[in-house]
């Protein structure tokens, strides 16, 4: 797994504008072009959300996806499909999404 490329490439999209404008002129040649598994590939260009986010993928870099509308991921449907793929919690239904939480080892 190449949880640290796809956070990269999602960086990239939000920083480095010639990326963000391969990216939406061969979305698929881009991002075959690192290497990445056949599952994140598929993952990428279908706009998994919730797959990239249980493959590691951190958050704060997967909301690009939605502020670009990239791989039809958008503002819209970005929480439900990140949500697909979460155990249900109630705060769900308050639109608050829950915090995540990390014990700490003693």
């Amino acid at each position: 797994m190449s949880v640290y490329l796809l956070n990269k490439i999602l960086y990239l999209l939000d920083n480095d504008a010639d990326f963000r404008k391969r990216i939406k002129e061969d979305p698929e040649g881009t991002v075959k072009s690192f290497p990445l598994t056949g599952d994140e590939i598929e993952a990428l260009i279908l706009g998994d959300v919730g797959t990239l986010y249980q493959m590691g993928v951190h958050t704060f870099f997967l909301n690009h996806l939605g502020r670009y509308e990239m791989f039809g991921v958008n503002r819209d449907n970005y929480l439900e499909r990140i949500r697909s793929h979460m155990e249900y919690d109630p705060r769900f239904e308050l639109g608050a999404m829950p915090l995540q939480y990390v014990p700490k080892e003693s």
